[in-house]
């Protein structure tokens, strides 16, 4: 009895959130400041992004770090090129090193994500602050030791 009341609960729940994603299917376009931008004129994003990423304990710690922003092949997708230098925090050796991601931009806000070696997702987030400046967040996934923290932002500048 109490396995057919939670089978009819559940089906109902079910029922109910497939009808109200169905209305939403058909819900208004996004205001014109959160679309991306035209396949025809070039994103603000678009660039190289020169900064550091300073330490946790000590700021006067830095890792530079540089970002290339390009258009990719389809509409909406822009290539990225982050690489960093190499840095010491406390007794740990950082080697420098790159990659290439796929980004996308939202408004005054560009992301883009990956996996580190252990699996990890990995995201950083652009948030415009004037013309040659972004702010910058990468966010981090997965274990992380005590030192560490799951966030760093920092502000880069149009090269």
């Amino acid at each position: 009895m109490i396995r057919n009341i939670v089978a009819a609960a559940l089906i109902i729940s079910v029922a109910t959130a497939t009808g109200y994603a169905a209305t939403n299917d058909n819900a208004t376009p996004l205001p014109e400041g959160m679309k991306s931008s035209p396949s025809d004129q070039p994103s603000y994003f678009e660039g190289v992004w020169v900064g550091s990423w300073g330490g946790f304990n000590d700021p006067s710690t830095k890792q530079d770090v540089t970002l290339t922003i390009k258009k990719g092949r389809k509409e909406g997708v822009f290539i990225v090129d982050y690489s960093w230098g190499m840095v010491q925090f406390y007794n740990n050796l950082v080697p420098s090193g790159s990659l290439k991601a796929r980004g996308r931009q939202e408004g005054d806000l560009f992301f883009f994500n990956w996996k580190n070696k252990q699996g990890n997702e990995q995201q950083m987030t652009l948030q415009r602050e004037n013309e040659n400046k972004v702010k910058a967040r990468y966010d981090r996934g997965g274990m992380m030791s005590a030192g560490e923290r799951p966030y760093s932002e920092t502000y880069l500048n149009r090269n």
